[in-house]
């Protein structure tokens, strides 16, 4: 059985590069159904998939160092 999640957007390629927080609050305003969390880089994290939540990935100076995604 296939996980639906309901309509909007699902990847935030150009947000890599810059500050997770603000990274966040972008990907919040964009896809009201998703929570975005900022983990840093080697964060242990669960494979499971959510559809209303979106990890943001960055580095010891809280940059993104790769695309968000909703999972």
């Amino acid at each position: 059985m296939a996980c639906i999640c309901p309509p909007g957007k699902k990847a935030w390629p150009e947000l890599v590069g810059i500050d997770g927080n603000c990274a966040a609050a972008i990907i919040e305003k964009e896809n009201k159904h998703v929570k975005a969390i900022v983990l840093k880089e080697g964060t242990p994290a669960t494979s499971d998939f959510r559809c209303g939540r979106v990890r943001v990935w960055v580095n010891e100076y809280n940059v993104v160092i790769q695309t968000p995604i909703l999972g």
